[in-house]
């Protein structure tokens, strides 16, 4: 339970809007900044957890630095009372929770929508360094508009931290990553994985994983059962299915590789969901057109094979031989009867179509040969080898290991160890990491082109600067080629040249990243201000980058260094805490001489000395400037308040008793003032002239309200009311300060802030 007044430090509870198991969230106004704020008040448990209270603190200070249109902006964390709370932007939409409650589920249109909104908003959160930890229904809330915005970065973990070391799984179970329970690891990608799973429940009504239960041997038996958005039952679009499950996948490196991937594949989601309707319509009127199409050409079909019936007609079928040095040995093929073209010709135009840039319509090509019965088994070698640089060039890992693996039996039938060594070497993994100095093909000959599979594969899964320096090693031996005399029976080597289009594919980018690498290590990793400009400087080199490897890869030192920038905020923003509470400190003790000075100097109503010297300090820290400037008003007023009481004695007089400083009363009338230290007192006997602090300062307020309470101009008469609360409080006299302030407080919204603010920062 969270048990508080109603005035908790400078806010004004004015009503709970929710509740969790950590904490209570009230809508409060801010007095001092006259606002209405979401409070977010810790439950003592929580409040008196030092690590877990430092954690918050810290990482506070990274959220409040977050200002998206969809993150809950942080205004500010402070204690009191024996709580810590967190005050932020208040918005009236209710969450999603709550949505789904009330509705069901979401249309599909609506939670790719919101899907959308909340991903930038995490992208925003991951820029600076946070992971969210926790993200589910509850934790989006919508504006009154019906904007989606992400809250609550409690329980968020810096990403460049490291792991949880807790042991504690804080997040909900409906939504946790499986990696979290069964592995305690996470990074950005078990967040994309709680928005999918986020998704899955408002669009399905029910949470993928049905448990609310907390027990880590539960939960791990529970996230081991992979889930789809085909399990509900229900009917979605495509690529709603495709989006949703790869935010599920249960591995976090088949999830998408990063936010930017997640907002793009969830905006053309619901982008082709808006345009279904229209799709189908014109699917439709193109069905039928294909429809009439179609029959006519049965029917011209039917006619021609009526014409033709009874001859016979013989197709001659041809064999050629491909004997030119550029033919890769391709010799004695068999012409098929569809087109007259024998495989080496085939295999020719394939390669052409390849070293064009037509990658994937080359290696389904490649693949029909290497199947073909006809082909011979060295053509059938080369059509793998191709057909696995194809997939490379169009980063397929997996698939390019495998055609390798194949390559690797097929080549075991052959007089040439080339292609065992190579596929058998690159079936695992693609060989990613082999040092140059360990490949060893021969570079005398065809078998050169091995060096470039691998600085290609490289390129695109591994080592750029691994891939950079192989794919140069084939690109300057493959020159030193010598062709092979026409009087031995062996192929000539000079058609490897042809491969080098593919090297200088990269050419520009391995120069452009290289100067971007070396760059990134020149810099000085403790300014934050020259990283950002090195980061700006790297994003606009990656947009001129045409490989999608070095892309890839810029974005991972991007990503890095994106980290050691908030590594670096972070850094600077604890010295300037630490700093300014050292200054703090300082200024706190300094205060503390000067309040003891300031009740020595105030003993008597004339508080111009004061006044004097609280105006020739100054101080560093905001919370002490903030409190001297109190102190001024403070006496300001009470000075004020003794002016204008002179004033109304000395036009106006009045009659009564006085009470003095030493218990005895006067009775009489006032008719002068002579100066500020001075009262002339009319009474039996004569005129009698008293210093004006022998009298008690509740004596000076009852004169005071009598002229009060003949003013009818309510200006006039707020501003005497203030200064008497004010004097009164100045005096000591704190029961009827309260009284006077309390009155004034309801009627008058200025004096309210004022009062405020000095009773806050009466402690310090």
């Amino acid at each position: 339970m969270v048990r508080v007044r109603r005035r908790f430090d400078h806010f004004m509870i004015i009503r709970q809007i929710g509740e969790g198991g950590m904490s209570r969230v009230f809508e409060a106004e801010d007095e001092t900044l006259g606002r209405r704020v979401a409070l977010k008040i810790l439950n003592r448990t929580y409040s008196r957890d030092a690590v877990r209270l430092e954690q918050f603190r810290q990482e506070a200070l990274i959220t409040a630095n977050i200002t998206h249109a969809h993150v809950i902006k942080l205004y500010s964390v402070g204690y009191d009372q024996g709580y810590f709370y967190l005050a932020m932007e208040l918005v009236g939409g209710g969450s999603l929770e709550q949505r789904i409650r009330r509705e069901g589920k979401l249309s599909e249109g609506e939670a790719l929508s919101i899907g959308h909104e909340v991903a930038e908003g995490l992208r925003a959160a991951q820029h600076q360094g946070l992971i969210h930890r926790d993200v589910k229904p509850a934790n989006i809330l919508f504006t009154e508009t019906g904007t989606a915005k992400v809250v609550d970065f409690g329980l968020a973990l810096f990403v460049n931290r490291g792991p949880d070391q807790s042991v504690e799984i804080w997040a909900t179970p409906y939504y946790v990553a499986p990696e979290k329970v069964i592995e305690n690891r996470e990074d950005y990608r078990s967040d994309i994985f709680s928005l999918g799973a986020t998704l899955f429940h408002a669009l399905t009504g029910t949470p993928p994983h049905q448990s609310d239960t907390y027990s880590l041997e539960s939960l791990r038996q529970i996230k081991q059962r992979r889930v789809s958005l085909e399990d509900s039952g229900l009917r979605f679009s495509a690529r709603t299915q495709h989006v949703v499950n790869a935010m599920l996948s249960y591995k976090p490196e088949n999830r998408f590789a990063n936010y930017d991937e997640v907002v793009e594949e969830l905006r053309l989601a619901d982008g082709l969901l808006n345009q279904s309707g229209i799709r189908r319509r014109l699917i439709s009127r193109r069905a039928r057109l294909i429809g009439s199409v179609a029959a006519a050409i049965m029917l011209a079909f039917l006619i021609g094979w009526l014409l033709g019936e009874g001859s016979q007609r013989t197709t001659k079928v041809s064999v050629t031989k491909v004997t030119t040095a550029d033919s890769t040995s391709l010799e004695g093929e068999v012409v098929t009867p569809k087109d007259g073209k024998t495989v080496a010709e085939r295999f020719l135009e394939a390669r052409e179509q390849m070293l064009r840039g037509g990658f994937e319509s080359a290696r389904d090509d490649f693949k029909k040969i290497a199947r073909n019965k006809e082909t011979r088994q060295l053509t059938e070698c080369w059509a793998l080898f191709n057909a696995a640089l194809c997939e490379i060039m169009l980063g397929n890992r997996d698939q390019a290991a495998k055609v390798f693996k194949d390559l690797e039996v097929g080549g075991a039938e052959t007089e040439t160890s080339f292609f065992k060594l190579i596929g058998g070497r690159m079936k695992s993994n693609l060989a990613l990491g082999t040092a140059l100095t360990q490949l060893n093909y021969d570079t005398n000959n065809e078998a050169l082109i091995g060096y470039l599979a691998h600085g290609l594969a490289e390129l695109h899964f591994g080592d750029e600067k691994l891939g950079a320096e192989t794919v140069q090693f084939f690109k300057t031996h493959q020159a030193k080629l010598k062709p092979t005399p026409s009087t031995t029976t062996t192929a000539s080597p000079e058609w490897v040249k042809y491969y080098t289009v593919l090297v200088d594919l990269y050419q520009a980018d391995i120069a452009e990243f290289q100067l971007a690498s070396d760059a990134l290590q020149k810099l000085p990793r403790t300014i934050a201000s020259e990283n950002a400009a090195a980061l700006k400087a790297l994003e606009e080199k990656g947009k001129k980058l045409k490989t999608e490897a070095f892309r890839v890869r810029l974005n991972q030192l991007i990503a890095g260094l994106k980290q050691d920038i908030s590594t670096i905020k972070l850094a600077e923003l604890v010295k300037q805490h630490k700093e300014q509470e050292l200054r703090r400190k300082k200024d706190l003790e300094q205060f503390s001489q000067l309040n003891q000075l300031i009740a020595s100097l105030s003993q008597s109503y004339d508080y111009s000395h004061v006044i004097e010297m609280l105006g020739g300090k100054t101080f560093d820290t905001e919370e002490v400037r903030s409190a001297l400037e109190s102190r001024v008003y403070l006496y300001t007023q009470a000075r004020d308040f003794i002016h204008q009481l002179n004033a109304d004695l000395s036009t106006k007089g009045w009659s009564g008793k006085l009470t003095r400083r030493s218990g005895s009363t006067l009775a009489g009338t006032v008719t002068a003032a002579s100066g500020a230290a001075m009262l002339d007192i009319k009474v039996d006997g004569g005129t009698l002239s008293v210093p004006l602090d022998s009298i008690t300062p509740e004596s000076l307020i009852e004169m005071a309200q009598s002229f009060t309470a003949q003013i009818t101009d309510s200006t006039d008469y707020f501003h005497r009311m203030e200064l008497a609360a004010v004097f009164a409080h100045v005096a000591g006299l704190t029961q009827l300060s309260t009284t006077l302030a309390t009155q004034l407080t309801e009627e008058n919204r200025s004096f309210r802030m004022r009062w405020t603010k000095v009773m806050l920062e009466s402690g310090i």
